[in-house]
This record gives C-alpha cells, sequence and structure tokens, in this order.
C-alpha cells in the first residue's frame, strides 16, 4: 500500500502551481535532487527504487532537473504560464522557468527519454548577455489566477471576472487585500518581503492557519474608507445582523458558476474529455445534485469562460458568524486499522486500474463490481445499497490481495461522509466539526465574486431573509447524497443553521402578518376613537358655583405617572422606529436599541413602584361589576356607575399593564442574553404582538383620560379634581372623600 506522492511526482503533478524551490528543489536533508542523484557515490538509480526513498523512489531527477524557485511566475509581465506549465509536465523541470519567462524555446522531452534542447531567443538579451525585464512589483491578478482560477471554480464557484464581482469591475487587484510584505499591515507578515500573503481564513485549508486573517477585511475598506472605498451606512439594518452574520452572507446571494458539492471516488467515471484517464476515479456532483462532468468542462471551455450555473449559497455557521460555505460530501473506500484513530486509503493509483481492469472485462476483472447500479438514473452509478457497497469492499480486498498488500489488523471500509461501514448494514460515526459533512471532506467559505449592495440580501428589506419563502432560512440543502436507494436526503438551510420550524414559525409571523397587523391596527383604533368621540361625545360633569376641590394625586404620585409616561412613550418610539426597520444608519439604530434597552430597566422598576403605590386602590369590589356590564357609560348609558378611586376599567388597565410590561421585561431580557437563538426568535415575536396590544391599550386609556372624560387632566397635572367631577366618575371615592372631611 503506498500513501501520498513521492517528491519527483508532487513536483509533477503540483509544480504547475507551486513557484518552484522547497520539496520542488531540496530533499528532507537539505541536498539539492539533481545533484545528489547525479553523484555516482550516493547510488541513486534514475527510475530505480531507491531504497523507497520518498524522495528518490522511481525518479529522475538528474536528468529532469529541479524547479527552482521563480520569481517571475507571479512577477513578470506577460508570464507564459501555459508553456511553464508543458515543460513540467514533460518532466522538464529545468527548463520550464527559461519557457515561462520568454526566454527561448525547449524541444524534446525528459518524459520521452528524450535530451531537451534549449534555443534561445536572442532579441530578448542585451550585447552583455542580459535580460531587461519589465518586473512588476504589485502582482497582477491574472498571474494569480493561472493557478487559483481553475481549483476554485471546482472548490468555491469562483468566476472571477467583470460581469460577477463588484471589485473586479471597479479595478481592485488581487494584491490590494491579499497585502504582502512592507504593504501588509498585520504585523505577522509586515516588514522585509519574505512572500508570507495575506490570506483569509477557509475551514478546509490548514495550510499556514498562523497567518489565517492577515488580509484586509470588508470592514477595512467599507467602515474605514480604505483605498477610496464607499464607506457603507447599512441604513435599516439592525447592528447585532453585523456580528452574527458575515458580509459575504449577505453581498454573495447567488453564485453564478458550478462549485462541487459530492467527489465520489468509488465508482469509475465514464463522462467524455477527462484527461489523463487517472482523473476517471472521480465523480463530481454540482450543487443541484446532478452529475457534473467537472474534468471535461474544465478541458473544454476558455480560461475564465465558465459556463454559467446559478446557485444561491448554503449558509452556515463558522466562527460565530454565518457564512457562505461550500460543504464538499465525500464516498470513498478506506482502510480501518485496529486501534488506530481515522480512516486512511488505498492509494488511488490502484483504485483506478481496479476499475480500468474491469471496464476492459467486466466478467473476467473483478466481476463483482457489476452489481454497482446507477440506481437513480441520473446518468452516474453510485454505491449506496448493501448490495454495491458489499461488492464494492470485496472487490477492492481482491485487489489488494492479488498486490500481496496484507490486511491484517485491517479492515476495508466504505465511507459515506460522516460514517463507515464494513458490511453495509453496520455504519460507525466518524467525529466531525458542526459545519462539515465528514471530516475527510473539505468545506470552503465563498468570498469573492462579490455582489453590489442594491442585489445583496436585504436590499428588499426584512423579508428578503425573514419571509416565509426566503432561502436564507427555508432554501432546501442535501443531507445525504443517496438515502440507501439513489434518492436525496434534503433539509431546510434553517435545520443546518440550528433554527427549528417553531421558531421560525414566530419570525415569519412576525414579519409577515405582524409588521402590516400593528400599522392597520393603529389606525383603526386612531379612526374608531374619532368615530366614538363624535358619536357618543365626552362625558361632562355638571359644575356647581360652590365647587370645592378634592385631592386625588399626592406629588410623588404624580411624579411617577408622569415617569412611567415619558419612559412608555420613549420605549414606544425606539422600538417602532427599529421595528419598522426605518432606513437608519446601523450606527443610529444601535443607539435606539440601546436607549430602548435602559429605557426598558427604568420602566420595568417603575411599572413596580406604581403599583406598590396603588395596590390596595386597584383591588377590585363587587361593585365594579356593575360598572363592566354597563362598559363604563362609555356607549350611551348616562346614569352614575359605582366606583372608587379607580374605576374597573382603570383596575383592568393596571393588571393588564403589570402583565404587559413582566411579559416585555421577560422577553426583552431574553433577547439581550440569551444564548437560544429559538428562544430569541420567539422572544423578538412575543416581545412585538405585546407592545402592539399594549400601545393600543395606552391610545384609549390616553383618549378616556383626555377627551373622552373633561376635568380628568387637572387631576394628573395639578393632582386635584371638583367635587362634581369625582361625584360623576367616582362616586365611591367621593363619598369617601366628603366623610373625611
Amino acid at each position: 500500500m503506498e500513501i501520498d506522492f513521492t517528491s519527483f511526482i508532487f513536483t509533477y503533478k503540483c509544480g504547475v502551481c507551486h513557484p518552484g524551490g522547497g520539496a520542488a528543489e531540496y530533499d528532507r536533508n537539505g541536498n539539492r535532487y539533481d545533484r545528489f542523484a547525479a553523484d555516482p557515490k550516493n547510488g541513486i538509480i534514475p527510475g530505480g527504487e531507491n531504497n523507497f526513498d520518498g524522495d528518490y523512489f522511481k525518479s529522475n531527477w538528474a536528468e529532469s532537473g529541479v524547479v527552482e524557485a521563480d520569481c517571475l511566475i507571479c512577477h513578470l509581465k506577460d508570464y507564459n504560464n501555459q508553456k511553464r506549465k508543458e515543460q513540467i509536465q514533460s518532466f522538464n523541470f529545468r527548463w520550464a522557468a527559461t519557457v515561462g519567462a520568454g526566454f527561448g524555446e525547449v524541444e524534446g522531452s525528459v518524459g520521452q527519454g528524450e535530451k531537451p534542447k534549449v534555443t534561445y531567443d536572442l532579441s530578448v538579451f542585451q550585447k552583455d548577455g542580459k535580460v531587461v525585464l519589465p518586473v512588476i512589483k504589485e502582482v497582477l491578478n491574472e498571474n494569480c489566477l493561472f493557478c487559483h482560477r481553475e481549483s476554485d471554480w471546482k472548490k468555491r464557484g469562483s468566476s472571477y471576472n467583470y460581469r460577477t464581482d463588484v471589485h473586479i469591475r471597479a479595478g481592485l487587484r488581487c494584491v490590494d487585500c491579499h497585502l504582502t510584505g512592507r504593504n501588509a499591515e498585520d504585523p505577522r507578515i509586515r516588514g522585509r518581503e519574505k512572500h508570507q500573503i495575506g490570506k483569509g481564513d477557509d475551514p478546509g485549508n490548514f495550510v499556514r492557519d498562523d497567518l489565517d486573517n492577515t488580509m484586509r477585511r470588508c470592514e477595512d475598506c467599507h467602515l474605514n474608507g480604505v483605498l477610496n472605498a464607499p464607506v457603507i451606512k447599512h441604513q435599516d439594518l439592525p447592528p447585532e445582523h453585523l456580528t452574527k452574520i458575515a458580509c459575504q452572507a449577505c453581498h454573495i446571494p447567488w453564485r453564478q458558476v458550478k462549485a462541487a458539492l459530492v467527489q465520489d471516488a468509488s465508482v469509475f467515471n465514464t463522462s467524455p474529455r477527462i484527461k489523463p484517464p487517472s482523473k476517471r476515479i472521480w465523480s463530481f456532483y454540482g450543487p443541484d445534485i446532478r452529475p457534473w462532468n467537472y474534468y471535461g468542462d474544465s478541458l473544454s471551455y476558455p480560461e475564465g469562460l465558465q459556463p454559467s450555473f446559478q446557485f444561491r449559497p448554503v449558509l452556515g455557521w463558522y466562527k460565530g458568524k454565518i457564512n457562505p460555505l461550500n460543504r464538499v460530501y465525500t464516498l470513498w473506500v478506506g482502510i480501518k486499522t485496529k486501534g488506530e484513530k481515522g480512516v486512511s486509503q488505498p492509494y488511488m493509483k490502484d483504485i483506478f486500474m481496479m476499475w480500468n481492469k474491469h471496464m476492459a472485462d467486466p466478467d473476467n476483472n473483478f466481476p463483482q463490481l457489476k452489481k454497482i447500479q446507477d440506481d437513480n438514473l441520473d446518468g452516474f452509478p453510485e454505491v449506496d445499497r448493501t448490495e454495491e457497497i458489499n461488492a464494492l469492499l470485496a472487490a477492492v480486498r481482491l485487489m489488494l490481495k492479488q498486490k500481496e498488500d496484507t490486511l491484517e489488523g485491517k479492515e476495508v471500509v466504505f465511507v459515506d461522509g460522516d460514517r463507515f461501514t464494513v458490511n453495509g448494514f453496520e455504519w460507525e460515526s466518524i467525529a466531525k466539526k458542526p459545519y462539515e459533512y465528514s471530516p475527510y471532506g473539505s468545506v470552503f467559505k465563498f468570498n469573492h465574486d462579490i455582489t453590489p449592495a442594491k442585489n445583496a440580501l436585504g436590499a428588499g428589506g426584512c423579508r428578503d431573509c425573514h419571509g416565509s419563502n426566503s432561502d436564507f432560512f427555508f432554501k432546501e440543502i442535501m443531507a445525504k447524497p443517496f438515502d440507501g436507494q439513489g434518492k436525496t436526503l434534503i433539509e431546510k438551510n434553517a435545520t443546518f443553521l440550528g433554527y427549528s420550524s417553531f421558531a421560525l414559525g414566530f419570525m415569519t409571523f412576525q414579519h409577515e402578518t405582524l409588521k402590516p397587523l400593528m400599522f392597520w391596527g393603529f389606525l383603526v383604533i386612531f379612526v374608531l376613537l374619532i368615530f366614538h368621540y363624535v358619536i357618543f361625545g365626552p362625558k361632562r360633569s355638571e359644575q356647581s358655583v360652590d365647587d370645592i376641590l378634592l385631592l386625588r394625586f399626592g406629588t410623588w404620585e404624580r411624579v411617577i405617572h408622569y415617569c412611567l409616561l415619558v419612559l412608555f412613550l420613549v420605549q414606544s418610539i425606539t422600538g417602532l422606529l427599529t421595528f419598522f426597520a426605518i432606513p437608519f444608519s446601523s450606527d443610529t439604530i444601535e443607539w435606539l436599541n440601546t436607549i430602548h434597552r435602559y429605557c426598558g430597566y427604568l420602566f420595568l422598576l417603575n411599572i413596580l413602584l406604581v403599583f406598590s403605590i396603588w395596590l390596595k386602590d386597584v383591588i377590585f369590589a363587587k361593585y365594579d361589576w356593575e360598572w363592566i356590564k354597563k362598559f363604563g357609560g362609555y356607549f350611551g348609558y348616562c346614569d352614575q356607575l359605582p366606583s372608587a378611586r379607580f374605576n374597573a376599567g382603570q383596575k383592568v388597565f393596571l393588571w393588564v399593564a403589570l402583565f404587559f410590561a413582566i411579559i416585555l421585561g421577560g422577553t426583552g431580557l431574553t433577547i439581550i442574553y440569551s444564548e437560544d437563538s429559538n428562544l430569541i426568535l420567539i422572544a423578538y415575536c412575543l416581545h412585538g404582538v405585546v407592545a402592539f396590544i399594549f400601545i393600543l391599550a395606552v391610545m384609549v386609556h390616553i383618549y378616556l383620560s383626555t377627551l373622552a372624560n373633561p376635568g380628568t387632566l387637572m387631576g394628573i397635572f395639578e393632582g386635584k379634581v371638583s367635587r362634581s367631577w369625582a361625584k360623576k366618575h367616582h362616586p365611591v371615592w367621593e363619598a369617601i372623600n366628603i366623610e373625611k372631611k
């Protein structure tokens, strides 16, 4: 069994995108490969096993040379990466830089057993044999994209063109964000040119994690105006969105080209145009969970002209924020060694040869594989049913036996995402991170192809994300590619984000029902109060010449009543402004929320204080039932109704106000301090419903305390009322006060 590439094969396969040096030039002991291999005393045999040394196993370093670090691959305008690639794939490592820089042409291929010959382009050289090159300090986008364009197409659905990316359209370069050397801002890479390039933070990328997030962030430019970028105020966006949602989640609402969602290494891909043939061991499925001939497409379309395919990214949590992610699901054959963690893999070359032999003669070479069928008729066979899994495992065991690989203490297993099996029906889970399909499948964040603000999520209002038809929560995403019968298992994006359908019901009610209901509710109540005043008029008391004044409210009572009124108005105004997403900046909304929060504490304390003072006056008496039956005389009843210091309606209002205040306080504290996202969604909705009813009740209360009952305001502001007013509205209380006098 062989694991990983040798240094020679790594250089051949991966040197195309690596600028040289390091593992492409020196062995683990610091020896330069070609010089060490050419020295007879070292006993390196070209193409030999060379003691199974991974640096020299079946290598031809003495003939091919090495790939030295090539500065010009990035820093030369019009560097020909394609020609460099051709030389590396011909095992002409030594001459790749010469051709890439345009110094000359090379004939012959080490891979074909030929000795390369260089014909230099003399027009490039000066009389003294030196060259003058248009070297550039800040790397051009095309030099970066030669390596990153194709891989980022498959991994991230990135297209890097003017049509899909607002930053490229604005003329930004890769190095404007991926800073390096003296231009860098992060102290981890700032300073002398050590070629540490500012990078982001990909969940599935473990290369130089110590340099994560050393590049410029969105906030650097769009909050601080770096590079003369427009400073964004995020009108009508609550600030908590910015702490929980990555910029990319809203500004990459769509991808314009495919990204690989499933990578299946358990079957043979018979699609056309796949080169080299060994790549047929991998089958890809696109975001629509349909077969995708990625390798064929990558060879068929010109550089940078990927076929269009629009899809919504999956949204998931990563390091405390919701990000657009591409989670790659993997299916493959592994080797489980008893007593060891994890699952290893047979050499993929052997898996390919097994399938290749079978395809050439299915009846005589690994006939078990004939049981693997295309059950869902999508064009790709899939290993899904128990019978298919066991057939594949049996074929791999036979292949390893023929190679004389021992399986002592080991088992051949089929790995399906985050689980594996030795028999197709008993499964064992593999630990994974919450944002992964599998610990063996990569997870990539979407960062490029940014859409402008007018096309971002939220440009159409809150319902872009919080509506019942929004893809933010309700997009269907893949849970598993196959369920045992070739069918795909689907779940809502909300499930992956950790939100329950119960909580989301409250969220959609708030945004689709409560908001319009609240607007119309205020309007209807206002109109009804006008109609009531016009039809029934005010309840006036008959004034007499010798009318005396009775003390209704003491100074302390009036002060706390004023405070309660002011706090309620502040809470209502700040709450409604943020609830209806009035287009203020995010900073202004944060300011309003802060006022709402601290006034909320004061309001709750104030209403508890009011109740402690008026508790004895809000206890219901038997005669209050008479007041309630006659609706307080507000609908035409003119006779006197029994009422103490507070009538039955005022008592009901005070008890309701206390109840509502407690609910508002509880839901408010939940919103502020809870870590449970589902509970917060429910609390937001209940907070809005109760606040709506409370405001309606206060509107009626204010109407009854002013227009409907003339003389009431005198008691509120001066603390005294006339005896005639008291006898009309509160006869029981009036009689008690007269007796005291």
